[in-house]
């Protein structure tokens, strides 16, 4: 701004250039720079000195006078600078206003959306029907459409999960077995061990390895605390039999020991070599390979009294069993392992019940009469030792002396021709049938794997690996829990 003619003139400066009126100039004189103010810190040596910028006197006698100093100044001169807060705009405040509802609505949702996947609310009211857990709890999609879905009820909820979810080596590349695999729930559920044993010996598959589905009723899948809670009831379990009966001890240990990966052998006592295979998780004596390799049998587990002498932190049972295997191969009976047999028994009636599980045939060539004789001795030599299982209940009419016969596996493609005459399907069919009528006549009941084994994978022909023999002990297990011990 300049003076004209003693009246003050202002124009607009425009790109940065001053644009003065034609005329006379007077000459501007400048204001002498002030001295500049240095304010030292003793505590931190700093200086700082803030330099005035020179201002020049462009106002005449009529101009108004110039603002006062602001009250910051002195701060300003020794260096100190204060801020002035300002609100912010409306629009702002409205737009951190939205995020932070946002934030919080999705947090909510999350919430509940948790609490539908547990089935703690149905969410079908928030819209939330996607959050539902179909593994955890759905049982019309955990089971086949074409069955009806499970009871919906608290105790076929393990029916419907991966009851081997929290297993050792469940999560392992070369492990990946889930009891859903193995297994399709449906209702009704199977009352009474008749009607059960039907369901099982007449059951199938729906395509090779598929879900194993018992016929006119379903089994139970029982999870780990449930095996431990029905072994717990009898005070031992007796499995007598051939190779075939010590995989299913094998499995039923998996499922007390909760290891997927070494849960049927005896991986306390390994050798270098195995424990080499251990650390590097291969195919020998691991998972679903445990029963594969010959060198695996020396390895097996034949009693839980082992397991709890060797590895007890391993046994996931809070209270006591005892399963036990005896190997009685076939007919006659070696007298050492009738001795055996025996020593296994209690001379006197024990507190709770024995169970007997016994399975014979192929060491025989699946002769029915070699198998029956079999059996008489073993029922025999059991009442020599322990004549308490042959007295009659008076309340039940009968004795409590609970038996089961499990025949053998279907025969698979690499089974060797020089056996298909002797022990092929047809021979095996027949045998399995004739036992059913025969050890009825003797008190003891029968469950058929032939349906159950013949689409599945038989790693020699002959014999399950571990997803086979985990079905088939969960099928000892639902007639174990039909067992009426009350009547002992």
């Amino acid at each position: 701004m300049f003076v004209h003619s003693g009246r003050p003139h202002f124009h607009l400066i425009t790109n940065n250039k001053m644009k003065c009126p034609p005329g006379p100039r007077r000459k501007l004189s400048p204001v002498p720079e002030e001295a500049h103010d240095e304010h030292e810190s003793a505590s931190s040596s700093v200086s700082v000195s803030v330099v005035r910028r020179r201002r020049f006197n462009t106002f005449s006698p009529s101009s108004p006078p110039p603002p006062p100093p602001s009250p910051h100044a002195n701060d300003l001169e020794a260096g100190v600078a204060t801020m002035e807060t300002r609100r912010a705009p409306l629009r702002l405040r409205m737009r951190k206003t939205f995020y932070q509802a946002l934030l919080v609505a999705f947090l909510l949702w999350f919430f509940l959306c948790k609490l539908t996947f547990y089935d703690v609310l149905s969410g079908s009211f928030l819209g939330l029907r996607m959050c539902k857990n179909t593994e955890y709890y759905g049982p019309a999609a955990s089971s086949l459409s074409a069955f009806p879905a499970p009871e919906n009820t608290t105790f076929r909820i393990p029916d419907t999960l991966d009851t081997f979810y929290d297993y050792k080596f469940r999560n392992h590349t070369s492990c990946q077995i889930s009891s859903l695999d193995l297994h399709s729930a449906f209702s009704p559920l199977c009352e009474t061990r008749d009607a059960f044993l039907h369901a099982f010996s007449g059951g199938g598959r729906i395509g090779f390895d598929r879900p194993f589905i018992p016929l006119d009723c379903d089994m139970r899948w029982f999870n780990t605390d449930e095996v431990c809670s029905i072994l717990s009831r009898f005070e031992k379990v007796v499995v007598v039999g051939d190779s075939m009966m010590r995989h299913v001890v094998g499995a039923m240990n998996v499922l007390l020991r909760k290891d997927l990966g070494y849960g049927a052998v005896t991986n306390w006592n390994f050798n270098e070599q195995e424990f080499t295979n251990v650390w590097l998780c291969r195919q020998e004596c691991f998972c679903n390979h445990q029963m594969d390799v010959k060198s695996c049998s020396v390895q097996g587990i034949f009693s839980t009294s082992s397991v709890l002498q060797h590895d007890p932190s391993s046994l996931a049972c809070p209270e006591p069993v005892d399963l036990v295997i005896e190997m009685m191969l076939k007919f006659p009976l070696d007298p050492t392992e009738v001795s055996r047999f025996q020593d296994l028994l209690a001379s006197t009636k024990p507190r709770k019940p024995y169970a007997f599980i016994f399975g014979h045939g192929l060491w025989n060539d699946l002769d029915i009469q070699a198998s029956m004789n079999w059996l008489d001795k073993l029922l025999e030599h059991t009442l020599e030792k322990a004549p308490y299982l042959g007295t009659i209940n008076n309340r039940r009419s009968h004795s409590i002396w609970p038996r089961l016969y499990i025949t053998p596996n279907a025969a698979g493609v690499l089974k060797p021709d020089q056996w298909l005459v002797s022990q092929g399907d047809k021979q095996l069919m027949i045998f399995e049938e004739s036992v059913r009528v025969e050890a009825a006549q003797r008190g003891v009941e029968t469950l058929g794997t032939w349906n159950m084994s013949v689409q599945a994978t038989k790693y020699d022909g002959v014999h399950l690996d571990l997803k086979g023999n985990l079905i088939k002990a969960m099928g000892v297990l639902n007639w174990l829990n039909l067992v009426d011990v009350d009547a002992w």
